[in-house]
């Protein structure tokens, strides 16, 4: 469970999700994983507010079932996440079907909703290292 998208939660709140070493909150910034954080609150991770949403779920994206190199004509009309800190994926980013990421795509090639005429990526489906990483990013002209 993520922590509060309010102004009035507890360090206890964030002790609960973060799990630190020590329950502080100099402990809670160091065991603290990047990705959780609401890039809306983050700020310069000095302040218990900066844990504002940590954990709220991963940035979503519409994406299409997988596809073949005719991937441009795809629909986009799954909702996945993303790893990454931006908005958009990028390469070296994973891909899953939940927004916990726990759930890697299992999709080789997919069209995704972001850049000018929709983009398609090339994720390594394999188990080597992992599933779901975006390998290849290209832009897609519509049919």
């Amino acid at each position: 469970m993520a922590v509060p998208d309010t102004t009035t939660f507890t360090l206890q709140n964030v002790v609960d999700e973060v799990n630190p070493t020590t329950d502080d909150l100099v402990d809670c910034f160091a065991d603290a994983i990047a990705a959780k954080f609401d890039p809306t609150y983050s700020g310069d991770k000095d302040n218990l507010l900066n844990f504002r949403n940590y954990n709220g779920g991963l940035p979503s994206f519409l994406g299409s079932v997988n596809g073949t190199n005719n991937t441009c004509s795809l629909a986009m009309n799954i909702t996945y996440y993303h790893n990454g800190s931006g908005t958009n994926p990028a390469v070296g980013d994973t891909v899953y079907t939940d927004s916990g990421g726990t759930a890697p795509t299992q999709n080789d090639i997919m069209r995704g909703n972001f850049g000018s005429g929709g983009s398609f990526m090339i994720l390594k489906s394999d188990q080597t290292p992992k599933p779901g990483i975006i390998t290849t990013l290209q832009e897609c002209t519509p049919p």
